[in-house]
Parts: structure tokens; C-alpha cells; sequence
């Protein structure tokens, strides 16, 4: 069972190829946009684009005066997704902020090596 299963009920399968996403509101629907990496050439779409209505409830505003207002709210699917598409990114973030951590160590190491290297060979000239 897939740990993202909102994504896969909306038929999303490739989630590591997923770059990023934007969500705006049109009207009474929410557009949620996900972008995809992909190759030069590749043929497979470069972003899919959802829409979701908004539910609307009536709340009051003024219970003095009984003055109710219409409120449009976010679909509850919609936020499942949202949801599982911020664990994706941060689960990225993680593997970057490895990657990146390594390179430093890599840095740190080589540097240490050429400082070493360089107090050795001044310990051959002196003999």
C-alpha cells in the first residue's frame, strides 16, 4: 500500500518525479498544479492541473443583529493532498541537505589532505 494515497487516487504514480506545485483559487474552485521533472525530449506532460470545488457553509457573523455569511472552505481531499505533497517536498529538502552535507565533508577532507601533504613534503626538504 502506497504511502501517498490520495496522490495515487488522484492517478499520480511517479512521485519522485515531482518538482513542485502551485495552488490558486478561481471562483469557487480550487486549482492545484503539479510540475513534473522531465527529460529533453521526454513526451510525457510536463505538469497536471486538478480542480476541486469549494464547499460553502453559512456562519453567522453577528448573532446580535442574526447577520449570517456565506463561507467557502477548502475541499478536505484537497488537503490530503496538500498534505502528502509537503511530506514529498521535505523528504527532497532531506536528501539535498545530505547531499550537501557530504560535499562539505568532502571539502573539509580534501583540505585537510592538502595541508598535510604540504607539512610532509616541507619535513622531506628539511632533510
Amino acid at each position: 500500500m502506497s504511502q501517498h494515497t490520495t496522490l495515487t487516487e488522484m492517478g499520480i504514480t511517479s512521485f519522485e518525479s515531482i518538482s513542485k506545485y502551485t495552488l490558486r483559487q478561481e471562483g469557487d474552485f480550487d486549482i492545484l498544479k503539479i510540475y513534473y521533472k522531465r527529460e529533453k525530449g521526454s513526451f510525457l506532460p510536463r505538469s497536471k492541473k486538478f480542480r476541486f470545488g469549494r464547499a460553502t457553509r453559512t456562519v453567522m457573523v453577528d448573532s446580535g443583529r442574526q447577520q449570517w455569511q456565506e463561507v467557502s472552505e477548502i475541499s478536505p481531499f484537497l488537503l490530503r493532498a496538500l498534505t502528502e505533497l509537503n511530506k514529498l517536498a521535505h523528504e527532497e529538502k532531506k536528501a539535498v541537505d545530505s547531499k550537501e552535507a557530504i560535499t562539505e565533508n568532502l571539502v573539509h577532507l580534501e583540505r585537510i589532505m592538502a595541508e598535510k601533504l604540504a607539512e610532509i613534503r616541507a619535513q622531506l626538504d628539511r632533510l
